[in-house]
């Protein structure tokens, strides 16, 4: 969501025009607010497929695909939905933020408008992109969907790093795409706390356990329990915060050191600001292991498979960043150049 708010930023800042924008929900997720307000057109949210997760930390692989299909004609009615909404908004070019229904709708619709794809994950059949030695048949199923997701696609693969494109495989590779927002901030190379940020609110066990050990050392903490208030102060020194993307940005520009699950958008925000990272993938989540190899690869931080803070002293006390930074500022210029290409 947070890609698709910078891409809206970047096309209308060039004279183009957002018609209209359709969202896939996992069922135990709800559209944030702050997505809703900076996307002043007709949205529209329908099921996609989702993963589920044990004691909401780790995958269930046979419970996903349980999940899956027991709600295709769930999703079967969201496709249709789409397939609609693109009918009456007949726009120029599709914008798809791997999104599966977009990838359907590009594969089974001959007389649509192009669909430029993108997404991190697009590097995965890229030689420059790592690999993971263990969770083989996972790696297999994620490039399969991949595949899925970019079908008769331009692919636009948002990497850290600068590689050639594969024109052979249709790869585009770009810098990631960042709000705004993110570029006006200005970073406290002198921050004083932790900052933690993870999806699953399982993981918050860790944070408080490690914390008891360690009182005098300030945490704030981003997570997504159910019916927690948007701020909840565990101690003087330990305080919860329910998902808000300004509130999260301007923490990460204050802080010294951020503690996340290896989502990708994070890792790009983070090493924007300066801050070094510990990264802990969401467990049996191959993407997000293969994201916290990159990024490392990347010199963003080091990863650990567990929640373990003690690993910020790993980490030095900020990074060198100039060349990261001058790789992101590229963004608007690369998909603007796809965008033209695509409707040429």
């Amino acid at each position: 969501m947070t890609q698709a708010i910078a891409a809206r930023e970047i096309v209308e800042a060039a004279g183009h025009e957002i018609v209209g924008v359709f969202v896939g929900m996992g069922s135990q997720r709800k559209l944030p607010e702050y997505f809703a307000a900076q996307m002043p057109v007709p949205l529209r949210t329908g099921p996609t497929l989702e993963f589920r997760f044990e004691q909401s930390r780790a995958v269930k692989l046979g419970g996903t695909i349980a999940g899956v299909l027991r709600r295709l004609p769930e999703y079967v009615r969201s496709y249709r939905a789409f397939r609609e909404m693109m009918r009456e908004l007949r726009p120029d070019v599709i914008l798809n933020f791997y999104e599966p229904l977009a990838g359907v709708y590009a594969l089974l619709t001959k007389d649509r408008p192009p669909v430029i794809a993108i997404g991190h994950q697009f590097l995965l059949e890229h030689p420059a992109f790592p690999r993971a030695k263990e969770m083989r048949l996972q790696q297999w199923g994620l490039k399969w969907y991949t595949r899925l997701v970019g079908a008769r696609s331009t692919k636009l693969a948002l990497s850290h790093y600068e590689a050639p494109n594969d024109s052979e495989r249709g790869i585009i590779v770009a810098p990631p795409l960042l709000r705004r927002r993110l570029f006006e901030l200005p970073s406290d190379p002198r921050g004083k706390f932790l900052l933690v940020y993870m999806v699953n609110h399982g993981y918050s066990e860790y944070v408080i356990r490690w914390h008891e050990q360690h009182p005098r050392t300030v945490i704030h903490c981003f997570y997504d329990k159910p019916g927690a208030p948007p701020e909840l102060a565990h101690d003087a020194t330990l305080t919860f915060h329910q998902l808000d993307g300004e509130k999260y940005l301007r923490l990460m520009a204050e802080c010294q050191y951020v503690v996340c699950t290896a989502g990708f958008e994070s890792v790009c925000e983070a090493g924007y600001l300066g801050k070094p990272l510990v990264l802990v993938p969401v467990e049996n989540h191959i993407e997000q292991r293969l994201n916290a190899i990159d990024a490392v690869k990347a010199g963003l931080g080091v990863w650990d498979e567990r929640f373990d803070l003690d690993r910020v002293g790993d980490l030095p006390d900020r990074l060198d960043n100039a060349r990261y930074r001058a790789w992101l500022e590229r963004s608007g210029p690369v998909l603007l150049q796809t965008l033209s290409a695509a409707t040429a």
